[in-house]
Parts: C-alpha cells; structure tokens; sequence
C-alpha cells in the first residue's frame, strides 16, 4: 500500500515567529538542523533577554522555537508551558504547544491544546489545519478530513490543507479525489516543495494504476 506523509512541516512554515514556528522551524523537522553554535548563541542571548524580561511571552515563544528547530523538545516543552502560564489565551502559544506534542506523540493533549486556540480564533486556518494534522496521527481519519475541510472553509487557497486532505483520501484509497486536492496545490502555490511532491505523488498514483 502507498503512503504519503502529512506535511506537518509545510503547515508550520506559514506561521509568523510570534505566533507559531518560524520558516527555519520547519526546516528543522525535515532535517534541516541550524549550526549548534549558532543555536547556543541564540539560547544564551534569548535566555539573557527573559531574564530582564521575565513576563515577556514573545521571548518565551521565540526560545522555544529556537529549541523546536534544533530538536530539543523536551527544553521546547518547558518553555512553551512557561509561556502558557504568563497568558492561557495565546493562540500562537497554544498552537506550538500542540504541534510540539503531536510531534512527541501525545495527541491526546495536543488535540486538547488546538481544540483550545481554535474556541479562541475559530477563523485561524493554520490552528484548524495542524489539529487535522493532530487527528491523523492519532488514527483519527474521519475527524481530520472535517477538520481539514474546515480549515478550507476559512481559506479555501489553502495549499497545506489541500495537500493534507489529498494524503488522507490516498490513504483510504480515494485516489482520484486525493489528485484533485494535489491539482490545487499545484495550482494555487506552483513553485513549491507542496507542488513539487504534489507532483510526485500524483505520478506515483499514476504509475500505480498503469497509466
């Protein structure tokens, strides 16, 4: 059976740094780690800078980034809870924090926090997008397909939630409805590393059916 992977990297690159995961973040879970001594650096001075500015949630968040990127999730853990404690209601803290969990295979809290930014900004097309994300890696197809379709109610260009709807139908053998999310992916943001493996799987069904 063909399997094709959510684009929990595509989804977070969007995001601005004082919301969710900076480009670079996203980078990092493909691999992409940044230098370790440029990483130190930037933990030394973003922990200097939290230090005189100890209720400055916006730094919170920029440190846990910087250890979301280098793959230190349990320093990303920490320090997104912290910012948590300081303001219950930050969608972007919110976001990270069940993106980070997903990514550590709690789904269970990390639905709970996604369920939570999204009661709190129900048109944020990225929190409705990575909590169908949080649904599919628990198993949970039905609920991720909704949740993706919302997420395309609220922006209906959006091509990380197209690429992901087309991996669920795939998934469940629903081939031609996958290639048409792809089509639209392709379509909507042409070059791409979307459209480029929107390209790729859709050569693979292809292939698959002999023709």
């Amino acid at each position: 059976m063909m399997r094709f992977g959510i684009a929990k990297a595509l989804l977070l690159s969007a995001v601005l740094a004082a919301t969710a995961l900076t480009p670079a973040a996203a980078g990092a879970q493909d691999g992409e780690i940044p230098e370790a001594a440029e990483t130190t650096e930037k933990i030394e001075e973003l922990t200097s800078m939290i230090e005189r500015n100890p209720g400055d949630v916006e730094l919170l968040i920029d440190l846990g980034n910087t250890y979301y990127e280098s793959n230190m999730m349990d320093q990303a853990l920490a320090t997104y809870e912290e910012a948590a404690k300081l303001d219950s209601t930050h969608v972007g803290v919110k976001l990270n924090l069940g993106s980070l969990l997903a990514d550590m295979g709690r789904f269970e809290r990390s639905i709970h926090e996604l369920k939570t930014a999204l009661s709190i900004d129900p048109d944020n097309v990225l929190v409705a997008a990575t909590l169908g994300s949080a649904y599919y890696g628990q198993g949970r197809y039905r609920e991720a397909v909704d949740m993706y379709r919302s997420a395309l109610e609220i922006d209906p260009r959006n091509t990380e939630a197209h690429f992901n709807l087309g991996v669920a139908f795939a998934d469940v053998q629903m081939f031609d409805e996958a290639i048409r999310e792809w089509e639209k992916v392709i379509e909507y943001d042409p070059d791409s590393r979307a459209a480029a493996v929107s390209r790729e799987n859709i050569d693979m069904i292809r292939e698959f059916r002999g023709h």
